[in-house]
């Protein structure tokens, strides 16, 4: 099969890294894997033997010789089934006509759902939100992950103090809950809890989040490597995503180093963490202040789930997603073929 995904983006984010774990899976078993972005190729990330293709995608080798398109992001659908007759597949990580900041285009968002292509679903509850808007067939996948990648330290600490609280995503997206979190924070700062607050945004820290709380560390765009060492040399993970967030990965990514998690009760975090994880009424930011004073004064309750996280986390697996993509794309190719042999 010759299989061609279309990246809106080259910008560094985990959706473009379950893309290329993909792609990556995909090309390592047979297939022609290419990836068409308007941009150039980002040096962080292995690409194996897929391809990557800098080009408009109306002028993109890989699309024209492509037997299946996978558009990744809303915008990439319509570049996808433009001039194509063979078998359109929609990656979704989340359902973007529920966040927010796109209130303004969510006509657009809609329409681009609308269109005839083969859902592709990374949790359950996006699966069901899929299904509940009437946009389907779709199916659900799983997440890629190899946990390989994070793996725990060898001697974690549980005493240190002070602690280093470990905050990831953008301030500005309400989805992300980092606003909630951080407003949490700043409460038990001022009580005279102390830790240390790390953060890492794939954009510039800003006056709006500085007036609110000063992080001690900022990094900005940390590669998969360096997020390893950062899940490492924490002392506790706070994951304040809204429901509308498609996949938790650096929760996922967290317990999976060992560790310890505050996550907000979200089905994503449910599903990501189970029982392995602590948890907060999501955007109770008095909630999750308790909820945060309580584990950091409870070390065996960290100890405990540190210990757990890597055995929850291993329920993941790229290779299992990509099992399923194959013999889903095998299955379309067959009844469409069929079908074109009955006209």
């Amino acid at each position: 099969m010759k299989i061609t995904y279309l990246l809106a983006s080259a910008a560094l984010s985990g959706g473009l890294r379950i893309v290329i774990q993909q792609a990556r899976e995909l090309a390592a078993r047979g297939q022609q894997v290419s990836l068409v972005c308007p941009d150039q190729r980002p040096d962080c990330f292995d690409l194996g033997r897929a391809r990557w293709e800098a080009a408009p995608f109306a002028s993109a080798t890989a699309l024209l010789n492509a037997d299946i398109r996978i558009a990744t992001f809303w915008t990439t659908v319509s570049p996808a089934i433009e001039n194509f007759f063979g078998p359109v597949f929609h990656l979704c990580q989340g359902y973007e006509g529920d966040f927010s900041f796109y209130r303004s285009i969510r006509k657009q968002i809609e329409s681009a759902y609308s269109e005839p292509t083969y859902k592709l679903a990374i949790s359950p509850h996006i699966t069901d939100r899929l299904k509940h808007l009437g946009y389907t067939p779709v199916a659900y996948i799983g997440q890629a992950f190899d946990p390989e990648e994070f793996p725990p330290a060898k001697e974690r600490p549980f005493y240190r103090s002070p602690p280093i609280l470990l905050v990831i995503g953008i301030f500005q997206a309400d989805v992300k809950g980092v606003r909630e979190a951080l407003t949490a924070l700043a409460m038990l700062r001022k009580e005279g809890v102390p830790f240390r607050l790390r953060r890492i945004s794939p954009i510039p820290f800003t006056q709006e989040e500085r007036s609110l709380i000063q992080a001690d560390e900022y990094h900005l765009q940390a590669s998969p490597h360096q997020m390893g060492q950062i899940y490492r040399n924490s002392d506790l993970f706070i994951g304040p995503s809204h429901p509308e967030e498609g996949f938790g990965l650096p929760a996922l990514e967290a317990i999976a180093s060992g560790l310890p998690a505050l996550l907000s009760d979200t089905p994503g975090h449910r599903h990501i963490a189970g029982e392995a994880a602590a948890y907060f009424r999501c955007s109770d930011t008095a909630d999750l202040a308790s909820q945060c004073e309580a584990l950091l004064l409870d070390a065996a309750r960290r100890s405990e789930l540190s210990r757990q996280g890597p055995q929850t986390a291993a329920r993941f697996s790229t290779s299992s997603v990509v099992d399923k993509l194959a013999a889903i794309f095998r299955e379309v190719l067959r009844e469409r073929s069929k079908n074109s042999s009955l006209h």
